[in-house]
């Protein structure tokens, strides 16, 4: 049997009240709501719900590292899509890089978090699940694959 082509994640939402200064335009702290978003929706699509992860009582995943690039606005209402790929899959941690862009392929930020994997007592690395690496693995890929992968 052979494993599927890597690919990336696709999901949209909108531009909410919440996410906008005072002119409409998108706060820049509004794209870790979109982060979260998409990071959620991809291990829905990897059959990690949340609520199966939170069911792990020996296994956190919190957040270790984030950067953010601004590259374009987003306003009020705009649609925008969540392209988010497993970049690397170490032996304690994730690596999630995600482009959010307008309709027309403008980038609007392009994120990149590390999520590491912990015991709950003491907080101590450990490795990632045969599971969680298991269900991630059709997701990582490069930059390039990604995008081959969107056109």
């Amino acid at each position: 049997m052979t494993s599927p082509a890597p690919r990336p994640f696709r999901c949209t939402d909108r531009v909410r009240w919440a996410d906008v200064d005072l002119v409409g335009i998108m706060r820049y702290s509004a794209v870790t709501r979109f982060l979260d978003t998409a990071e959620q929706e991809l291990l829905r699509e990897a059959g990690l719900p949340y609520a199966r992860i939170f069911d792990a009582p020996e296994v956190w995943m919190p957040r270790r590292h984030l950067a953010i690039e601004y590259l374009a606005p987003a306003r009020i209402d705009d649609l925008l899509h969540m392209v988010i790929r497993v970049s690397k899959l170490g032996e304690s941690s994730i690596t999630f890089v995600m482009d959010l862009c307008h309709d027309d392929g403008r980038t609007v930020a392009v994120a990149t978090m590390v999520v590491v994997c912990v015991t709950v007592d003491g907080f101590g690395k450990r490795p990632l699940p045969r599971v969680v690496r298991e269900a991630l693995a059709p997701f990582v890929c490069t930059p390039e694959q990604a995008r081959a992968r969107l056109e």
